[in-house]
């Protein structure tokens, strides 16, 4: 089965009813709660306050740009590479750059190409790399906002009080299907993922072949790999 046979394959469906529905089963479970709380209904208000904010803290878009910013830096490091440079030199990423390079000498012509095709080859390791770092900005940030102690405790209080846990560990699968469409995290791969296509589709000028043609050239001869 072709799965890009149609647009949606690639932008995913125009709907949103689903949202609307979890919405209403989000509140209308936040509701019987809070009543079965009685007089204590300001635990799951504070819960629902403090997760809820966290959720909030990064915006998919921010997430989305760091991600594709990332190639900015490693664009600078293979650049000084190319050129033999060396101001980068005490950066963790340098080295392994460097060896890759060499180990993979282009004859083509245009410098622009031979970038693309070397953070082509080196996005997913870069990735790697960075991805944890801004993890933990991210986490810092949250943690201004957020005590992960003091929300553990209220969902423990609030599922003793209501009897079981059964009750809020579905509220907290609304919450995350509701109002977590897509992580933090995924919105920064994707980003990051957004340069690569970027990569992977620049022409070269003098043979006017893609970067992911060339990468597939490459593969007739294994030890070449990227």
């Amino acid at each position: 089965m072709n799965i890009f046979e149609r647009t949606e394959g690639i932008l995913g469906k125009v709907e949103s009813a689903h949202l609307k529905r979890t919405q209403q089963e989000f509140f209308e479970l936040a509701y019987s709660i809070r009543k079965q709380l009685g007089r204590q209904a300001y635990l799951l208000d504070r819960y629902l306050f403090d997760l809820l904010n966290a959720i909030g803290q990064t915006l998919a878009h921010d997430a989305a740009d760091r991600g594709f910013g990332n190639a900015w830096e490693l664009s600078s490091l293979c650049k000084e590479i190319i050129g033999r440079e060396e101001s980068s030199k005490e950066h963790p990423f340098y080295e392994k750059a460097k060896y890759y390079i060499e180990e993979h000498p282009l004859s083509l012509q245009e410098q622009e190409t031979k970038l693309d095709f070397y953070l082509a080859a080196l996005a997913d390791d870069f990735l790697a790399y960075m991805a944890p770092f801004y993890f933990e900005n991210r986490k810092d940030v949250i943690q201004d906002e957020l005590d992960i102690v003091c929300l553990r405790d209220l969902y423990r209080k609030n599922s003793t009080i209501i009897g079981s846990e059964e009750q809020m560990e579905k509220l907290n699968l609304l919450i995350r299907q509701r109002f977590m469409v897509t992580t933090t995290m995924a919105s920064f791969v994707q980003g990051a993922t957004n340069s690569l296509l970027h990569s992977l589709t620049f022409r070269d000028m003098e043979t006017h072949k893609t970067v992911i043609q060339l990468i597939l050239e490459e593969m007739d001869n294994p030890e070449d790999m990227p």
